[in-house]
């Protein structure tokens, strides 16, 4: 009786086999083949996703940091572009910003090195008001960055860090817009350090490349360099924090020249001409 009820399964088992046409190797093999193409994929998000971006300890706030930053929490509701929004551009406080960086991804390990700005009021650029600070980024600089900006780790090594530099940098923002050329590299590489200690750069930004787009379509490089190059200005000063910073503002000056010779004089109009130029234009 034993036999005739192992009989049929064997014969079950067979009939499976040669239905499906495949052997218990076969299927070994394809297990194999799909746990390799797991690790694979594995690998590419370790690549594509450092540690460091999951890695609660790797992002643990310096404690004398956050003594130093957490007055700053909170500052969303005092930052909303439409409490600006029927102020002229020309009568208001503009905080052109640039950094120097070790890199472009601070999830990575990249640090900033240098933070310059500058202000525009009154259509102008206030020589008595500048802000321009070296960062110590407590780690090496790139022979490339060193080569590009003139920041040499010597020059950093007496530094303040990251926390005491953007705090001073904080007090000179306040809530002003902030203007820069591609300027939400910089607000997010700031943000991105600033997460540990739950404090972030909320105020409204406007960047001289996008508005080069909308104003001035038939440029062909709407560059840093392509639209200094577009205006005749000499880049003094290129590649450095404050150097960028102030090359920025002029830029934005010709431009606001140039809005309001088509009465765009508020950060609305500017908003909805921008919008509109980039839909409709481009």
């Amino acid at each position: 009786m034993g036999q005739e009820e192992i009989v049929p399964m064997q014969a079950g088992a067979a009939g499976r086999t040669s239905r499906c046409g495949r052997s218990p190797n076969f299927q070994w093999g394809l297990w194999a083949v799909n746990m390799g193409l797991v690790l694979i994929q594995v690998e590419l998000i370790k690549k594509l996703f450092p540690l460091g971006l999951i890695n609660k300890e790797a992002k643990r706030p310096d404690p004398e940091g956050e003594k130093k930053l957490e007055r700053f929490r909170g500052l969303i509701n005092k930052n909303d572009y439409r409490e600006k929004d029927s102020l002229y551009m020309r009568d208001m406080r503009l905080v052109v910003l640039d950094t120097e960086t070790t890199g472009l991804r601070p999830q990575a390990g990249d640090e900033i090195i240098s933070v310059g700005a500058c202000i525009i009021h009154g259509g102008k650029i206030l020589p008595s008001e500048m802000f321009h600070r070296l960062v110590n980024p407590n780690r090496p600089i790139p022979r490339l960055i060193t080569e590009l900006t003139g920041i040499s780790e010597e020059m950093v090594a007496g530094a303040d860090n990251f926390c005491a530099v953007i705090e001073d940098f904080l007090d000179f923002l306040k809530d002003s817009v902030i203007i820069g050329h591609s300027i939400e590299f910089d607000i997010n590489f700031i943000n991105y350090k600033l997460r540990p200690y739950n404090v972030r750069v909320n105020n409204f930004h406007l960047d001289t490349g996008i508005i080069s787009r909308a104003i001035n379509p038939h440029w062909k490089l709407h560059t840093l360099d392509g639209i200094l190059a577009s205006q005749g200005i000499e880049p003094l000063g290129r590649h450095t924090a404050l150097g960028d910073a102030l090359l920025t503002a002029g830029v934005f000056l010709n431009f606001l020249d140039q809005l309001e010779r088509q009465k765009i004089k508020t950060l609305m109009d500017l908003r909805i001409y921008v919008r509109n130029a980039l839909l409709y234009k481009l």
